[in-house]
């Protein structure tokens, strides 16, 4: 993994937290996973915006205003020698006082690292699980370090025999999944959750949206039972097939839509 924190390059392994850093100790920052292929960061826009008004609620400096990302990751992946990358930018709140309330000044710190891409999957499969997402959380609306409803309904997912959990928000509309937005087609029809249902505003989302005609709305999970295609999106991989629920046959094993795909390019 190669590695950048506040303007210098660390050998792997070699970044250091330290212990008052409030990123480690209360979870207090943010982070923005984006893909690299073809010498550029896709939808780099998308994230620059989502990141800025994520600092924005949070009261954080931006660190966009300091550093040129794109010249960042385009070294980081020479030095690692890829072609295709998953980046990740993680920015901390900085060192503190013990305690919740934060120093009246505060130096946050950004950390970025390149990895080698995961290849997406074929098709996931899906688990209802029993963590429901706030729709007045701040950990549900922004990528948060606070991530441990994520991992945790992750890990009730696989425990059911499914890749992935289907979350839904505290009253009981469908949200998405613990690290991707759901969609899914029915009656021709292409429909996702409304971010009002404790959706994270996710950048391939917003793609299709401003692509196709997408319905958003607060819908409940006897929405997916006749669907003819359903499928979850991420920065990453991009955009895949949902295949089984709860064990059950999804989607009728459509592919994602050609006219989705197009568009994640």
């Amino acid at each position: 993994m190669t590695v950048w924190l506040d303007g210098e390059w660390l050998g792997d392994g070699a970044a250091v937290c330290p212990a008052d850093d409030r990123g480690l100790l209360l979870g207090d920052g943010l982070f923005e996973t984006l893909r690299f292929s073809g010498g550029r960061l896709l939808r780099q826009v998308a994230h620059e915006q989502r990141l800025r008004a994520s600092c924005a609620a949070l009261e954080l400096a931006c660190p966009l205003d300091r550093i040129a990302l794109s010249a960042i990751v385009g070294e980081m992946a020479a030095r690692a020698g890829l072609r295709q990358a998953a980046i990740r930018l993680t920015l901390t709140a900085g060192s503190g006082r013990r305690g919740l309330a934060r120093p009246a000044m505060v130096q946050p710190s950004c950390l970025i690292t390149a990895a080698p891409l995961p290849e997406a999957p074929a098709s996931i499969s899906l688990a209802n699980v029993s963590l429901r997402r706030s729709i007045s959380s701040v950990a549900a609306r922004h990528k948060t370090l606070s991530y441990i409803d994520n991992a945790m309904a992750r890990r009730e997912a696989v425990r059911a025999g499914a890749g992935m959990a289907l979350l839904l928000d505290t009253d009981g509309h469908l949200s998405g999944t613990d690290c991707a937005n759901l969609f899914w087609v029915r009656d021709g029809r292409l429909f996702t959750p409304a971010l009002e249902c404790a959706v994270l505003p996710g950048t391939v989302r917003a793609a299709i949206l401003a692509g196709m005609d997408v319905e958003q709305g607060r819908f409940t999970p006897d929405a997916l039972a006749d669907a003819q295609s359903v499928f979850v999106t991420n920065a990453l991989m991009g955009a895949v097939a949902v295949t089984a629920i709860d064990g059950a046959p999804a989607g009728r094993a459509q592919p994602v839509p050609d006219a989705v795909l197009a568009l994640l390019d």
